[in-house]
């Protein structure tokens, strides 16, 4: 039984993987990890736990009617050998932090203070039971809720929404760590996060070192990965920057989608697909470069009827607001953090029932 209990551990923590991004482009709502593992009244569990982020990310897909919302978590190094957690859970968290995950802060730093940071330089929603100030840009506290968690506003935070995108001069710019392997300013970093303003002074938030200005940050969009409703991977598509995305492309700097895909998709999906570019007025479009074909899924706004566009003629396609592109069935690319108004999944599925206690429906 041990072991099985093991193996669906290990099948949530994947699940939440998926839901876990430093880069404020693609994260919805940022929170303190080791405040939210210590939750202990959410399950009636052991002191700490790693699956309570499970919660977090249910209840802000719930919250915000999107399966695919996406958490920003920070974390005082300390928890990385905290004895409460077992030496399987601090290790994911290791790994996490290795591949940019999760921003895990020098001992000593307060985390809920650099959350709010990022609050107030990316716009994004804090997560938190600690009364957040007023210039949050919106607060929400994690709660106990029937099947398992729910999020309430903070009163004296700023909005009980998503705030509008901050725009700080900082964001602006590439900023680049001295440290080479750094997780979130290295060369190979997977996204942006936003610097650390010790005294006004860009710092690198893991290692404290001051960034270097790499010069002027283009436009980017975040792009989510939806194979058969579910959110698999995610892209940030850079200004000026065309990106190539399909089964396997020969471009070194295009997007691979064949560990996502089953045999069948596989099978369809032609090795570069299509091009996405976007341009210097912000908008998107998409160019189809397959041999099976890609349709536009046209929407006016959230909810409204689909009107299917084939691509054809070998002509870059406006990609509109709303819009997702589909490959084949069951496999399209859509702007993150567009709400689907339904949350058809959870990443609490597979938690393993005898570790965790629910509250009664």
């Amino acid at each position: 039984m041990m072991v099985d209990v093991r193996f669906q551990a290990s099948q949530v923590h994947d699940a939440i993987e998926r839901h876990l991004s430093t880069d404020p482009m693609i994260a919805a709502a940022v929170v303190d990890l080791a405040e939210v593992v210590r939750l202990a009244d959410l399950d009636g569990g052991r002191p700490a736990s790693l699956l309570r982020l499970g919660f977090a990310v249910d209840a802000l897909a719930r919250q915000l009617g999107d399966d695919s919302a996406a958490l920003y978590p920070v974390v005082e190094r300390g928890l990385l050998s905290d004895a409460d957690l077992t030496a399987n859970e601090r290790m994911v968290i290791r790994r996490w932090s290795d591949d940019g995950l999760v921003e895990v802060l020098p001992a000593g730093t307060p985390a809920l203070r650099r959350a709010v940071e990022i609050g107030e330089l990316t716009g994004l929603s804090v997560i938190s039971r600690s009364p957040l100030p007023a210039a949050a840009s919106a607060g929400y506290t994690l709660v106990p809720a029937p099947g398992g968690a729910a999020l309430e506003p903070q009163s004296g935070a700023g909005g009980s929404g998503p705030a509008p995108r901050g725009r700080h001069p900082a964001l602006g710019r590439w900023w680049r760590c001295p440290v080479p392997d750094c997780a979130s300013f290295g060369q190979h970093a997977a996204g942006h996060s936003p610097p650390l303003l010790a005294r006004g002074v860009p710092t690198c938030p893991r290692h404290g070192e001051r960034l270097v200005d790499g010069g002027p940050r283009p436009p980017a969009v975040a792009l989510a990965l939806r194979v058969h409703g579910e959110v698999r991977h995610r892209i940030s598509l850079v200004g000026g920057r065309p990106l190539s995305v399909g089964r396997l492309p020969d471009d070194p700097s295009g997007v691979a989608l064949a560990p996502y895909l089953d045999e069948q998709s596989g099978r369809w999906l032609s090795r570069t697909h299509v091009r996405l570019e976007l341009h210097d007025d912000g908008g998107l479009s998409v160019l189809d470069t397959s041999t099976n074909g890609t349709v536009v899924l046209s929407r006016s706004g959230p909810g409204q009827p689909v009107r299917r566009v084939e691509l054809t003629g070998g002509q870059p396609h406006p990609w509109g607001e709303w819009d997702s592109v589909e490959l084949c069935e069951g496999v399209e690319l859509r702007r993150a953090n567009r709400p689907t108004g339904e949350v058809s999944s959870s990443v609490m599925a597979d938690a393993p029932t005898m570790s965790l206690r629910l509250p009664p429906a």
